[in-house]
C-alpha cells in the first residue's frame, strides 16, 4: 500500500473570537506565564496533518503550531508531502529519515521543519494502527488504558489567593497533581506556591514551571524557596540553550529540575541529558519527532536515569497520540493536562478526551483516537484555509 495524499491543514481558535473582540479576553490567558510577557498570546493555533492512502485509509497527526501555523504547514505542502507521494507504507520512522536528514543538513534542526515531520510521524502511526484496527499502544506494543497526569497551569494570577482559588478548582475536576507557572521572582513567587500548597494540601503533587524566565541566581533562590513547599520540580528556569546554566542551578537546587519541550531532536535531548542540565525530559510530540521522537527520548531518559514527562500542549489529536506513546515510553513518569482554554483540544475531536481518578486515558479506539469531528474540524479552519 502507498501514499496518495499528505495535507498540511491548518487550524486557530483566537481568543478574541471566542470572546467577542480583543478587549475582553482575560489578562490571565493573554499573559498566563513569563514567556508571554512582551508578546501576549492570541489563541490556539496548531497544523493538522492528513496523509490518505491509496485504499482511502486516513491517518490524522499534528504539527505544533504555536505561535502560528503557516512556517509548518508550509514546510509540509512544499517539501515533505511531494516527497513521500507514491511511497510504500512502512515504520514511520524509517519512511521520514531521508527528509529527516535532509532538513539537518540543511540547517533546519529545529522549529517548523523538525515539526513539520513530527505532525507526519504521527499521522503515518496513526493509519497504521487503524489500517490494523488496533489501538496506537497496542501497535506499540502496549495496551491502552490511563496515564499518569497532572494539571497545568495555575497561571499568572494577581493575587495569591487568586492562584489558590485556581487550584481548587483543578483538583475539583479530578486531578491529583497540578503545576502553578513562577518566573515574576523567587519571592513573588514562593507566596503564590505556598497559597497553592495551603490550598491542595500535602497529598497533592505540585510542580513549578518558570518558562525561563530567571536568571541562574534567581532560580537557584526559588528552588530553594520552593523546596519548603514539597514542590516536585522547578521546569524550564533559565532558556533552553542555556545547558551550562541550567547543569549549575541543578547542582544547587533542592528539587528537580526539568526542562526539553523546546527540543526538536532525540539527540538534542540527549546533550541535555549529558550536560547534566535535567532530572526529567519533556519533549513535545508534535515537535521533537512524532511517537517515534518520543519514544526515542524514553529510550534515552531510561538509559540516563532520567524521567519522561511529556509536554501537554496541543490538540485532540497531539494530546491523544502522546497517550498512547506514554503507555509504550520506557523512562515515563507523567504527562501534563494542560487546561488552558482551547476547543482545538476539548470540543474538536469525534470522542473527546477520558479522565479517569485523575488519570487521562489512551483509549481504546483503532489508532490514537483523537481525530477531529468533521463539523467541529470545520469550524476552526480559518477562511483562508477552508
Amino acid at each position: 500500500m502507498r501514499i496518495h495524499r499528505v495535507e498540511a491543514l491548518p487550524v486557530e481558535a483566537s481568543f478574541a473570537t471566542i470572546f467577542g473582540g480583543e478587549a475582553k479576553v482575560p489578562q490571565a490567558l493573554r499573559i498566563p506565564a513569563a514567556h508571554f510577557r512582551r508578546i501576549p498570546r492570541r489563541g490556539q493555533f496548531s497544523t493538522v496533518v492528513r496523509i490518505t492512502a491509496e485504499d482511502g485509509g486516513i491517518g490524522w497527526g499534528e504539527a505544533f503550531g504555536l505561535p502560528t501555523p503557516g512556517a509548518t504547514a508550509a514546510m509540509i505542502t512544499d517539501v515533505i508531502a511531494p516527497a513521500l507521494a507514491g511511497a510504500a507504507l512502512e515504520a514511520p520512522q524509517a519512511m521520514l529519515t531521508d527528509l529527516r536528514s535532509y532538513f539537518i543538513s540543511m540547517g533546519h534542526v529545529g522549529g517548523p521543519a523538525m515539526e513539520a515531520l513530527s505532525g507526519v510521524d504521527i499521522a503515518l502511526w496513526d493509519l497504521q494502527a487503524r489500517r490494523a484496527g488496533v489501538p496506537l499502544a497496542t501497535l506499540l506494543g502496549a495496551t491502552p488504558g490511563p496515564v499518569a497526569t497532572y494539571a497545568s497551569p495555575v497561571g499568572f494570577q494577581p493575587t495569591p489567593e487568586e492562584s489558590a482559588a485556581v487550584a481548587r478548582g483543578l483538583i475539583g475536576e479530578g486531578f491529583r497533581a497540578l503545576k502553578i507557572k513562577v518566573g515574576r521572582g523567587p519571592a513573588i513567587d514562593a507566596t503564590h506556591v505556598a497559597a497553592v500548597r495551603g490550598a491542595v494540601g500535602q497529598e497533592v503533587t505540585l510542580m513549578t514551571d518558570a518558562n525561563c524566565g530567571y536568571s541562574r541566581d534567581d532560580a537557584i533562590a526559588a528552588a530553594r524557596e520552593f523546596a519548603a513547599s514539597g514542590v516536585a520540580w522547578l521546569e524550564e528556569p533559565l532558556r533552553p540553550d542555556d545547558h551550562a546554566g541550567s547543569a549549575e542551578v541543578r547542582r544547587a537546587s533542592p528539587i528537580p529540575i526539568a526542562g526539553g519541550e523546546n527540543e526538536f531532536t532525540v539527540e538534542a535531548c540527549a546533550r541535555l541529558a549529558a550536560a547534566g542540565a535535567v532530572d526529567i525530559v519533556q519533549p513535545n510530540i508534535a515537535r521533537i519527532g512524532g511517537v517515534s521522537g518520543l519514544l526515542a527520548v524514553g529510550a534515552m531518559c531510561a538509559r540516563n536515569g532520567l524521567r519522561l514527562a511529556p509536554h501537554g500542549v496541543g490538540t485532540c489529536i497531539g494530546v491523544s497520540a502522546a497517550l498512547h506513546a506514554c503507555r509504550a515510553a520506557e523512562g515515563f513518569l507523567t504527562y501534563e493536562a494542560n487546561r488552558l482554554l482551547n476547543p482545538l483540544r476539548d470540543t474538536m475531536g469525534a470522542h473527546g478526551m477520558r479522565l479517569d481518578d485523575g488519570r487521562l486515558v489512551a483509549q481504546d479506539l483503532p489508532g490514537h483516537g483523537g481525530e477531529p469531528d468533521p463539523d467541529q474540524f470545520a469550524r476552526w479552519r480559518p477562511p483562508a484555509h477552508a
